[in-house]
């Protein structure tokens, strides 16, 4: 929302010119209300509490206008310290520094100031959407569960261009961890960015037994494709719930590590005994479903594409007959209709459940 808005919105934008991205869109969004206000019977009708907004900025509706405090805000961002600053490293975003044009004098700090970026109570923090090829290698997707070779995994952004606001200093310190300690070999640990861990990223994450979940400008896909892949997610994120955690009982297949203690990953992950770790990955076979976007025509019959390619594959057959032998191996590959309680069904059953408290 944020970049249409700013870049190719027609002059002259809202309000104001210049200023952070995040200024045009919270401009439009008072504008909308005042609108709905004007025209319709509905906001005033319940103060706004029956109205649903979406927020998929990196750092979710942490610059919400106040106006639209009672709504139900679905967000990617779970972030709930009530007195919070921008964590941002991409200035643009910074919704902290207020900006004063003159069509604007008054700035728009005061619009936004005195919320959290997320009320557990009332909003949601959804998964993003990843297309099926993004998770194609999963057991998800019937693919015969691999050997988890890989103990801790991570490939992304590590901040080698970044400062240190980027990751909360997170990605940063556990590469440079794993770098100068030669964690990969001694420890089949993989750390780092496309240059430093090469291979398809999808058997990889079906490989990894533990997933680095850590805070990038704002909210981190990791953890959904964590989730997608069986793989056990390593949250360090202070203060932040992750998707659904209102939903599930996140613990159960989630480990959380403090961001002082990021340092202590290994020595942490190392001491988590065997009977827990099994039953992290029974518990994310009965959820990793719901993460996951598929109860759309043309999707659904892709992942069943999908699904019937990795059954039919003769080295999963293989490979599913050599595993059936030994240990079974968890989570157990997904034989259901991939249509039936994704992740938009999720978001559906959650907002019926809310309808008595709009009221």
């Amino acid at each position: 929302m944020i970049w249409p808005v700013l870049h190719w919105a027609d002059f002259p934008y809202f309000h104001t010119t210049g200023g952070p991205r995040v200024l045009q869109v919270i401009n439009m969004l008072v504008d909308i209300v005042e609108w709905i206000d004007k025209m319709h019977p509905f906001w005033r009708r319940r103060g706004g509490r029956d109205h649903i907004f979406l927020f998929p900025h990196d750092e979710g509706a942490c610059w919400a206008p106040k106006v639209l405090l009672n709504a139900t805000w679905l967000t990617h961002w779970g972030r709930m310290d009530l007195v919070h600053e921008s964590k941002t490293s991409f200035e643009a975003d910074n919704y902290t520094k207020d900006y004063v044009g003159w069509r604007q004098p008054e700035g728009f700090a005061k619009l936004i100031s005195g919320h959290p970026c997320y009320d557990p109570v009332k909003d949601l923090v959804i998964p993003i959407w990843r297309p099926p090829q993004h998770y194609w290698r999963s057991p998800l997707l019937s693919a015969p569960s691999k050997p988890r070779d890989i103990f801790l995994f991570f490939r992304g952004d590590v901040g080698k261009q970044r400062t240190i606001l980027y990751s909360r200093g997170v990605r940063q310190k556990i590469y440079k961890l794993a770098k100068d300690n030669d964690w990969a070999d001694k420890y089949r640990v993989l750390i780092g960015d496309g240059s430093d861990v090469p291979g398809d990223y999808s058997d990889l994450l079906s490989r990894s037994l533990f997933c680095l979940v850590a805070t990038g400008d704002g909210w981190s896909a990791r953890t959904e494709d964590a989730v997608l892949h069986g793989c056990i997610p390593v949250i360090i994120i202070d203060g932040v719930h992750i998707k659904f955690e209102t939903v599930f009982n996140v613990d159960e297949f989630t480990i959380r590590i403090p961001e002082g203690n990021a340092s202590r990953i290994l020595e942490i992950l190392q001491a988590i005994p065997e009977a827990k770790v099994r039953s992290m990955q029974a518990y994310l076979g009965r959820v990793w479903h719901r993460y996951r976007y598929a109860n759309l025509p043309g999707l659904a019959s892709e992942l069943r594409r999908y699904m019937e390619s990795n059954v039919a594959d003769p080295l999963s057959r293989e490979a599913a007959e050599l595993s059936a032998r030994k240990e079974v191996r968890l989570p157990r590959p997904f034989k259901g209709d991939p249509a039936v309680d994704d992740a938009f069904a999720t978001i559906m059953q959650w907002l019926y459940s809310r309808i008595p408290f709009t009221r």
